[in-house]
């Protein structure tokens, strides 16, 4: 993955210096279609339902853009930020060299196409094989890059946020298509009547599927607060968006595929078409907590926040490109975008605050090479100085399966630095099969 990581450096330098130079240009990685790595976010590890700032809250939960905290809120601010994610133990093309220099399935398919009368090579050939496959099945390599700017802006009685955002993932992973195939060739091969198996090597089908995906999303979010009893603000908001996608999904058998020139995605018919995102937030005073629930406590102390969203409330697939006749290099599979339901909460201190994140739905967006995932999410902000900020958070992924690139956990941090309205913020992430970093810069006027 030499040449691709290279070209992936070069275009997140480019990145870097376009958001330095304009302030408007991003980038950030995105797992499963979650976009939870904007800096504060990938820093506090993914949460963002209940502890998302108005300025980066359209990603995670459209009503906290109007939860200010404070007499004189911003009233027009201006964010980018430049991230990224990658495997970092990423073995794809060796696996496949491997695979390719042993020789192995040339001497099952030799075995099998010589008849019963080696019938003991072509099992242990057959096993050699099998035993192969399962070694190499769901080596795999991801990245993923995405581009954002967000325009906010305080009115009376809404807030509004403008924003656009890139996605770019690649994967590529190895699969496992011919086990079940080498037993049904063996078992022929034990019957009492010779069979003609025809061309063996056309039959074995184990492949290196890779799939690129490309969104952008343009979108408004607008929320309001009203404040009730206890003096407690309620906030609702919705994102009307417009998202524009398309997706390649290539198949090579494992014996054809290069490593050195893996080939052009072949994307599909671009696809542009609307979705909807929903959120709520409310604060409950220590007042309200003592009085209307009964509860008791220092814990009581400080505000806490409870919180839900739900994203893209419209599911849809994405067609990738498939020929007018069947093709198995290009299987035109449909990946899709699902909707995805999250709780949070998040409790407010004078010098630090802590939020948790539960995700209601599992999601198997890309269900070959991640399997599917459901995300407890858990971060929190340390108040250093009242111009910097530390951050930390832990995200476990409750799901139970474990295919390609399957993250389990994935410890986070970063920091927060805001000097006279401009600020700087920064996250870094790192899990049992990726690394990641993110930077954001933002203007407040």
């Amino acid at each position: 993955m030499s040449v691709r990581v290279t070209t992936h450096l070069n275009r997140r330098l480019n990145f870097l210096l376009s958001s330095l130079i304009c302030l408007c240009y991003s980038g950030q990685a995105v797992s499963g279609y979650k976009a939870f790595l904007d800096p504060r976010s990938m820093a506090m590890g993914g949460t963002g339902v209940a502890a998302a700032t108005k300025f980066n809250a359209s990603a995670h939960n459209p009503a906290l853009i109007a939860f200010n905290r404070g007499d004189k809120p911003d009233k027009i601010y201006i964010s980018s930020s430049l991230g990224t994610r990658e495997l970092y133990n990423e073995n794809l093309n060796s696996d496949i060299l491997e695979y390719q220099d042993s020789g192995i399935e040339e001497a099952f398919v030799a075995a099998v196409q010589e008849g019963a009368g080696s019938l003991a090579d072509a099992k242990k050939e057959g096993a050699r094989l099998k035993a192969i496959l399962s070694d190499k099945k769901f080596s795999s390599y991801r990245s993923d890059e995405m581009t954002s700017f967000s325009l906010l802006v305080d009115t009376e009685p809404v807030t509004i946020n403008a924003f656009a955002r890139t996605d770019l993932r690649e994967m590529t992973i190895l699969l496992d298509r011919d086990s079940a195939e080498i037993d049904r060739l063996l078992d022929v091969l034990s019957g009492d009547d010779p069979v003609n198996l025809g061309n063996v090597s056309n039959r074995l089908i184990s492949s290196i599927e890779t799939t690129y995906l490309y969104f952008t999303e343009f979108g408004a979010t607008v929320a309001t607060t009203n404040v009730i009893d206890y003096n407690m603000p309620i906030s609702w908001g919705f994102t009307p968006k417009l998202i524009q996608y398309t997706a390649s999904h290539t198949s090579k058998e494992i014996n054809e595929y290069d490593v050195n020139e893996p080939g052009d995605p072949r994307p599909g018919e671009s696809n542009l078409e609307w979705n909807l995102d929903v959120g709520f937030a409310m604060l409950f005073t220590d007042d309200f907590l003592r009085e209307e629930l009964g509860l008791d406590g220092w814990w009581l102390d400080g505000e806490w926040v409870f919180a839900f969203s739900g994203m893209n409330l419209f599911p849809t697939d994405i067609k990738t490109f498939s020929p007018a006749r069947f093709d198995p290099d290009l299987p035109g599979s449909r990946p899709a975008i699902q909707a995805l339901y999250q709780v949070g909460m998040a409790h407010y201190r004078e010098k630090y605050m802590l939020t948790l994140d539960i995700e209601l739905t599992e999601d198997n967006v890309f269900r070959d090479f991640e399997g599917s995932s459901r995300f407890i999410s858990m971060g929190g902000e340390y108040y250093w100085r009242d111009d910097f900020h530390l951050r930390a958070g832990l995200r476990i992924n409750a799901s139970t399966t474990n295919l390609g690139a399957k993250e389990s956990t994935t410890l986070t941090g970063g920091f927060m630095y805001q000097p006279h309205g401009f600020s700087i913020e920064a996250g870094a992430m790192i899990s049992d099969v990726e690394v990641g970093g993110t930077v954001g810069f933002g203007l407040a006027f």
